[in-house]
């Protein structure tokens, strides 16, 4: 897989660079500018009230490089409180019907895909 990973970088890196948009990840008082791509997500979530009533629910997702979600030396993970500045817009990360704030890019586990809603 070390050829076949080398080139997924490469590609994901080209992406990154010909695709890719300026955004500040918030933390608290911390701001961190990042290049991320953008995609989307859609889930159902079913009422709480047991019947076969299901919502549709889609995010605004951000795909960055979890090398560069950095505070110092250390690394961070999205969650809860956290939120993205993107063209003047302020984006939520929130939760998925799973209990995550964002997954993985791919079976490689080479980007974050942060999962956000616009405030």
């Amino acid at each position: 897989m070390g050829m076949f990973l080398d080139g997924l970088k490469v590609h994901n890196r080209r992406l990154m660079d010909s695709a890719g948009v300026q955004v500040d990840y918030r933390r608290g008082d911390y701001s961190i500018p990042l290049i991320a791509t953008l995609g989307s997500s859609d889930w159902q979530e079913q009422s709480n009230s047991g019947g076969e009533l299901y919502q549709e629910l889609k995010s605004v997702d951000f795909i960055i490089d979890p090398g560069e979600l950095k505070l110092g030396e250390q690394s961070l993970e999205p969650s809860r409180g956290d939120y993205i500045i993107h063209d003047g817009e302020k984006y939520v990360v929130i939760q998925t019907n799973n209990g995550t704030f964002w997954s993985w890019s791919d079976g490689f586990k080479t980007f974050y895909r942060i999962h956000t809603s616009k405030a």
